[in-house]
């Protein structure tokens, strides 16, 4: 699997975001603070960033049409922690 254009910077922007925050945000805060679209923002945390991140679902709103992550850090990893594991998901997907 390749890489988006902007895959590692985009991470790196999004892991910035979510250290600045104790409790969970929204994918949309997340794309706010980051200056990067929403779609970009939940598929670079679903497909990259998933061993780094906790994402809620909350089942209360897609009841009604709604559909809300809430996302939060998993510990404190570095930016360098974050790169090398795209490495290494990258290498093995191929």
């Amino acid at each position: 699997m390749k890489f988006y254009k902007n895959t590692r910077v985009n991470a790196v922007k999004i892991l910035r975001a979510l250290r600045d925050e104790d409790g969970p945000i929204t994918v949309g805060e997340i794309a706010r603070r980051t200056g990067l679209h929403k779609w970009v923002v939940s598929r670079t945390l679903d497909v990259w960033m998933d061993p780094f991140v906790e994402v809620t679902i909350l089942q209360e709103l897609e009841a009604v049409g709604l559909r809300m992550k809430l996302v939060k850090l998993r510990g404190r990893p570095t930016e360098q922690q974050v790169l090398r594991a795209l490495d290494v998901k990258k290498a093995m997907k191929r």
